[in-house]
């Protein structure tokens, strides 16, 4: 069980490592248009929206190019508090306490709910403004850290469910005359 209270501030360590790997394809008729990263959702990202460069279909002698003026995707909160949640678990994970254990526990918890909260609006946020068109596909670093978070929920449980070790002191009484 020690290999396990060594191992478990590393699992928090890959987390936070996973929000630098794609999270997320935006994709259009199964083209890939943008990828973002776990840190881009955190800081929101410029993309610009003339995906199909049709401003060069149109170049024709008389016609002006008309600047494709950048947007931006909004920062997504629950990404924000999915990270929060991996270093606070960073921190806890480290001190060696049963009692940590529990609120480990309860903060890998959190972070796997953070990612399932960002999926589910992330995908709402697609449909209603892509009109199904927009289609988004997750990636290797949300699926891995996902899955990460609950491996770190599953040791502290473990860790907190570990018989604590008893000193047992047996004295012999001395012997009756």
């Amino acid at each position: 069980m020690d290999a396990v209270k060594k191992f478990s501030p590393a699992i928090y360590g890959i987390i936070i490592f996973c929000f630098v790997l794609p999270f997320v394809n935006l994709t259009c008729s199964g083209q890939t248009v943008m990828t973002l990263t776990g840190f881009q959702l955190i800081t929101g990202a410029d993309f610009e929206p003339n995906m199909f460069n049709q401003q060069d279909m149109f170049n024709e002698p008389g016609m002006q190019n008309q600047a494709a003026s950048n947007e931006r995707v909004e920062s997504q909160p629950m990404a924000l508090l999915a990270i929060i949640a991996a270093f606070l678990g960073l921190l806890i994970s480290s001190v060696k306490k049963k009692s940590t254990a529990l609120i480990s526990l309860i903060i890998s918890v959190l972070g796997g709910v953070f990612l399932l909260a960002l999926k589910i609006n992330m995908d709402g946020d697609a449909s209603s403004s892509g009109e199904g068109i927009v289609q988004l596909e997750y990636q290797f670093g949300y699926w891995f850290s996902f899955l990460l978070f609950i491996a770190a929920a599953v040791m502290q449980w473990m860790i907190f469910k570990e018989p604590a070790i008893v000193n047992v002191t047996t004295e012999i009484p001395p012997a009756v005359p």
